[in-house]
């Protein structure tokens, strides 16, 4: 089809005739639009098809607003008006809108067009897509951010290091000091003065625990990850093994899936098999009989999902959106000792292996907690197997 391009509009420069000018325009790689004053296209070069999609047919004598995104039309009065007021350049990055309705960035550089007497009739356009520019600068900044954030992690990481450090020393100390005291000095002490100690302990005690816990939650979100094939079932079972023989007394009988064997890292995975057992095993202490379950189930989303799950006494439903924030606690500590650390683990490490934690449970009726991997390698598990409680 040929091109509309008004010779009329564009007097000779320079010397070079008018055809060879219009010429030039029309084999000009950038969208050059020619509009009247009242803002109608008057011409249409190739440039301008490449970039907006529309042939000069489709165009020339409508309104250059046809080429505005809805939030940006009134720019074109805008630019207009300037160009009539005598500025000679007009140059600004904006929007504009594809034949196909997509938006796309573009560089715009507007000047007047005078007929023969200097008299402004019209304004021309070079409009240039300028995607490339606006994703390189959104690029940069985005890695400043990065950077920026990187770094904040960094000071934020030596700063939480170096607390606990720091706090590790006078506790042991206060641990120590309190111990010798109830220990060699409980004769020379009152009943209430002994109380005081042993609360000194105590708190101490539990101080320490939750700094382990804490540094447990922070290697879980930064150290390197190795993936390996793991043998979940072996873990539970190691693990359930450590429970009975430290607490010989209790009456828990574990039924594990066999074999359950994953991509993850191990240590990391251990944490997450250690946290959810250990509270299965913590919260049906109360249990004459207690049960604890380890296996699959199919998850449409995620290469394996697991589940950890109890008779014990459960938790309300209320409590759901809390459930692996940290220091959040479903039963008082005075009742069930903890930190409220675990279960944020578990979802930093399984989130780190592309998957998710969730729980599902009923105050007195047992919980249950499942846990996705997104891991490349998976062995189906041919079935439960019993491992008997120890009395």
């Amino acid at each position: 089809m040929a091109q509309k391009v008004s010779t009329a509009t564009w007097p000779a420069s320079g010397g070079i005739p008018a055809q060879l000018f219009a010429a030039l325009i029309s084999s000009s790689d950038d969208a050059i639009v020619v509009k009247s004053l009242d803002g109608m296209i008057t011409t249409w070069n190739q440039g301008a098809v490449r970039l907006y999609g529309y042939t000069p047919d489709e165009v020339i004598g409508r309104p250059m607003t046809m080429l505005c995104p809805p939030d940006r039309v009134g720019e074109i009065a805008d630019i207009l008006a300037k160009v009539t007021n005598g500025e000679r350049i007009v140059h600004y990055e904006t929007v504009r809108q594809h034949k196909d309705g997509t938006a796309f960035p573009v560089s715009v550089s507007v000047s007047p067009v005078n007929d023969e007497y200097g008299t402004t009739i019209g304004a021309a356009s070079i409009a240039r897509d300028n995607s490339a520019q606006v994703q390189a600068r959104a690029a940069a900044a985005l890695a400043a951010r990065n950077t920026e954030i990187e770094l904040a992690n960094r000071n934020l990481t030596s700063f939480t290091d170096y607390v606990i450090h720091d706090l590790r020393s006078p506790l042991r100390a206060l641990t120590g000091y309190s111990g010798l005291l109830l220990a060699q000095g409980a004769d020379a002490l009152g009943e209430e003065s002994r109380g005081y100690a042993e609360r000194i302990a105590t708190a101490s005690r539990r101080m320490s625990m939750l700094i382990e816990d804490l540094l447990v939650l922070a290697r879980a979100a930064r150290s390197a990850m190795h993936l390996q094939t793991v043998d979940l079932s072996a873990e539970i079972d190691d693990i359930a093994g450590q429970l009975q023989r430290e607490d010989p007394g209790r009456d828990v009988r574990f039924i594990i899936q066999r074999p359950v064997t994953v991509r993850a890292d191990p240590s990391l995975i251990r944490t997450v098999l250690r946290n959810l057992v250990e509270n299965a095993w913590k919260f049906t202490s109360r249990r004459d009989h207690a049960l604890i379950e380890f296996g699959t189930t199919p998850a449409g989303d995620a290469a394996v999902c697991c589940y950890v799950r109890d008779n014990g006494i459960g938790f309300d439903i209320e409590n759901m959106s809390t459930l692996f924030e940290p220091f959040q606690r479903l039963h008082p500590a005075s009742e069930f000792p903890g930190t409220g650390i675990g279960l944020a683990s578990v979802r930093e490490i399984v989130g780190r292996h592309g998957g998710r934690a969730w729980a599902e449970g009923k105050a007195g009726q047992g919980a249950a907690f499942y846990f996705s991997l997104n891991a490349d390698e998976v062995r189906q598990p041919a079935g439960p197997a019993e491992r008997p409680g120890q009395p």
